[in-house]
């Protein structure tokens, strides 16, 4: 009887673990989708951005514990989760969490309006730059506004409403292109505040009166970037080199604080980011 009662925990364990790993594409609140769920819910604040919708991604765990939690901003963010997103962050993230390779975090993702479509490069671009696909004309430059909303109105609420680390050290941002350049800046611009950075095919060369190199080379970040991920493809996507040489010119150091990756084959595409998102993740967040 003992034996098969053992038989019976194994056949039941197994059975929760594929849950676990489950990784169809289904609402991320169906208790079905796998074990013990995190929970994505919705989040607007009027005086932020218009009342510009957000998303929610929390934990494993987090209504039944007490704990505080690390938070990663996620720009494009509408796209990010499960139903419907192109990235699966929250799928992404669980699997990291019940792996032990990530701590369990709180994900923000905030979505950024499709028209008029020169939003997104006023709220990613911290400087005015030419953009060619838009018959050269000039965009941009609203950047240090939409962080500054992002953390003095976004993050307010957010620590309020939540169990988070509020501090830079647990406070990160990410996205990808325009979106890995305006997380670069944060960074940067705002490290007392956002102390983690995920800069993916980050568009560095944006910018026709100022750089990102620049803002990098005023210094001070060593002590204030707890950890910079940066990542791109080649030979098709955005040149990261030199921001890893400047970076480590002023102290990061390879693995420890920093981490750039450039995948050949790649190309500049969501898939491409959805597929170094996990890479993201295990460095900013590892236990």
């Amino acid at each position: 009887m003992k034996r098969t009662a053992h038989v019976r925990l194994v056949v039941m364990a197994a059975g929760l673990l594929l849950l676990a790993c489950s990784k169809s594409t289904t609402d991320p609140n169906d208790s079905g989708w796998r074990f013990l769920p995190g929970h994505v819910e919705a989040l607007t604040v009027p005086s932020f951005r218009g009342g510009r919708p957000c998303r929610v991604y929390l934990p494993p765990g987090y209504s039944t514990s007490s704990r505080r939690y690390p938070v990663l901003y996620v720009n494009d963010g509408a796209g990010i989760f499960d139903p419907g997103g192109f990235v699966q962050a929250n799928r992404i993230c669980e699997d990291l969490i019940r792996g032990g390779e990530i701590v369990p975090i709180i994900m923000v993702a905030i979505s950024v309006p499709s028209e008029p479509d020169t939003v997104r490069f006023w709220d990613y671009a911290p400087w005015p730059g030419r953009y060619p696909f838009f018959n050269g004309r000039v965009l941009g430059g609203g950047g240090d506004a939409y962080l500054r909303a992002v953390r003095d109105t976004l993050k307010p609420e957010v620590d309020r409403r939540f169990r988070t680390l509020p501090d830079a050290a647990h406070t990160g941002m990410t996205g990808y292109s325009l979106g890995g350049l305006i997380s670069a800046y944060a960074g940067f611009a705002y490290g007392g505040t956002f102390g983690l950075v995920g800069a993916c095919s980050p568009t560095y060369g944006w910018g026709l009166t100022e750089t990102i190199y620049a803002t990098a080379r005023s210094g001070g970040y060593p002590q204030l970037i707890s950890r910079y991920y940066q990542d791109t493809g080649y030979p098709d996507d955005n040149y990261i080199g030199s921001m890893e040489q400047l970076l480590v010119n002023q102290g990061f150091i390879t693995g420890l604080n920093l981490m750039s990756i450039t995948e050949g084959g790649a190309e500049h595409t969501v898939q491409a980011w959805k597929h170094r998102f996990p890479d993201m993740l295990r460095f900013l967040f590892r236990p």
